[in-house]
């Protein structure tokens, strides 16, 4: 037979694992859901941040001498672009980016004219059209505050020399 006090001290025993056990459950639900709530607002701002090429894509013109080129884009998002964080790479060879026109701040909606260039002097087009069939590929970061979106665009674009 089983005393009484023993069972109640078992009891308490029990309850205050159990106690632990929860409090600890709650904690890391708490951190899951702030992770998750973190990830949703994460992926809201990168649906929002987009940018598009406006310029012709079968006509870019590429000075051969200088090794750059003018790229419009525009903020074909919903949410504000940092200038300063615009990507642009020519066959996987990254560009020096600048913005060309003045512009001060990026509204969706509204189009950038920027300068790219290659200062590793590696691109080159002499010959023919078919070897200036180059992929573009651009990356723009949104300016929101919290949470920064980012968007990446590949395109097939012909460099015309000038």
């Amino acid at each position: 037979m089983a005393s009484g006090p023993s069972e109640i001290v078992l009891l308490c025993a029990g309850l205050i694992v159990a106690g632990l056990v929860s409090g600890v459950l709650l904690e890391s639900w708490d951190d899951m859901s702030d992770a998750i709530d973190d990830r949703s607002k994460e992926g809201l701002e990168d649906a929002k941040t987009k940018a598009s090429l406006v310029n012709d894509p079968t006509n870019i013109g590429w000075d051969d001498t200088d090794k750059i080129a003018t790229i419009y884009l525009q903020n074909s998002g919903e949410t504000f672009l940092d200038l300063n964080e615009v990507g642009i790479f020519i066959n996987s060879l990254s560009l020096t980016v600048q913005v060309a026109d003045g512009s001060t701040t990026w509204t969706p909606g509204s189009i950038v004219q920027f300068t790219v260039q290659d200062n590793t002097d590696t691109l080159s087009f002499p010959g023919s059209q078919s070897e200036n069939e180059v992929k573009i590929t651009i990356t723009v970061v949104s300016t929101s505050t919290g949470y920064s979106g980012a968007s990446t665009v590949s395109e097939e674009v012909r460099l015309v020399t000038e």
